[in-house]
């Protein structure tokens, strides 16, 4: 049985969140993304320490997807370090994995 996989990333604001969901879910790299938001990141760039609201991307994909995924986010999310972290999720009922593999493997939308 395939494994479907859960991964997170942020962005800047909600119309590049809008962005990233369409694009992976057009493309049909992603069964599901939820965008949440305004969130708060704390974190150390560039010799600072940060605190920026940022939105925040819960993505639902194929195990096999992840690396069309990671390709993706390289040419289209707007931070040069984006943030990606996924992991396989432990359980998923059998009805909801195979919706997930049925609709992220149907041909892109024109």
């Amino acid at each position: 049985m395939k494994r479907l996989m859960i991964g997170w990333t942020t962005a800047p604001n909600d119309v590049d969140a809008r962005h990233l969901a369409e694009g992976l879910t057009r493309a049909r790299m992603a069964a599901c993304i939820q965008v949440e938001g305004p969130v708060m990141s704390h974190y150390h760039w560039q010799g600072r320490d940060e605190v920026q609201p940022e939105f925040r991307l819960t993505i639902k994909f194929p195990e096999e997807r992840g690396a069309d995924i990671v390709e993706w986010l390289r040419q289209n999310h707007p931070y040069q370090v984006f943030q990606w972290v996924a992991m396989p999720l432990p359980v998923v009922t059998p009805e909801y994995l195979k919706w997930a593999e049925d609709v992220t493997q149907t041909a892109p939308r024109p």
